[in-house]
């Protein structure tokens, strides 16, 4: 089959766990780059990337983001702190790695107009959410949906992440084509086949502890198996991705 539209793949991680390292030892091995958003204190008191962890993974052509300083909730804390977060985490981390951080993922996937609006002062050039099950190549900078998660949700969560992005298109899409596939892996299966029928955007996205916590290292090394290595699609972390799109959009 011959194709002729975009197709980007990508891929992020969230946290700044230790078992990043081997999250990136697999996209490594399947010649894919990805996305690693890191609150400057350690999460959840998980071991955490050292600072040297850091830019070793930018100088293998990883990207670092920002997650905050403590992983606040941005929708739930006062402007002037938001400001203070997003601001301090960019800082502290193109301090740390000697580089430029560009990208910002939402913990939690909360945000409001003002929290987008403080990351542009900040000088981040794009945020990633939690949303699920896209492949559209159209959106907001600063609203990067994703396309599935490493991790075994129900079908009612499911539905309540649709919900949540107020996406009707992407309802009947789940009930119609999407609803019945079975577990995470044959479901991201299915949206990559589609992205390679229709082009767009295929984003997978996960935590390296909850994948060790769960088990999920070989589901996750069998969605890689499946979706790495194909013609006519890129393979680029989610600054790469943003910034090709805006240098080649008609």
């Amino acid at each position: 089959m011959t194709y002729n539209k975009l197709r980007i793949v990508t891929t992020s991680w969230d946290d700044g766990d230790i078992r990043d390292l081997r999250i990136a030892e697999l996209l490594a091995s399947h010649q894919m780059s990805g996305t690693f958003y890191v609150p400057v204190e350690p999460f959840n008191g998980n071991p955490a990337l050292s600072h040297d962890d850091l830019r070793s993974l930018n100088r293998n052509g990883f990207e670092i983001g920002g997650h905050g300083i403590a992983h606040e909730i941005m929708s739930e804390i006062p402007l002037k702190n938001v400001e203070q977060v997003v601001s301090g985490c960019k800082a502290t981390l193109e301090d740390i790695l000697g580089s430029r951080v560009r990208m910002f993922c939402y913990p939690r996937g909360r945000y409001t107009p003002q929290v987008i609006e403080a990351l542009k002062s900040a000088g981040y050039e794009g945020a990633r959410t939690v949303r699920l099950l896209a492949t559209e190549n159209k959106y907001c900078r600063y609203n990067l949906p994703t396309s599935i998660q490493v991790y075994p949700h129900t079908r009612t969560e499911y539905l309540r992440n649709i919900a949540r992005a107020r996406s009707a298109g992407t309802l009947y899409d789940y009930v119609a084509r999407l609803g019945f596939e079975d577990g995470w892996v044959g479901l991201g299966k299915t949206l990559f086949d589609r992205f390679l029928e229709d082009g767009g955007i295929w984003h997978l996205w996960g935590h390296s502890w909850e994948i060790d916590q769960l088990g999920l290292w070989d589901e996750l090394a069998e969605m890689l198996d499946y979706v790495h290595g194909r013609e006519d699609v890129l393979y680029l972390n989610n600054g790469d991705l943003l910034q090709y799109l805006a240098t080649n959009s008609n």
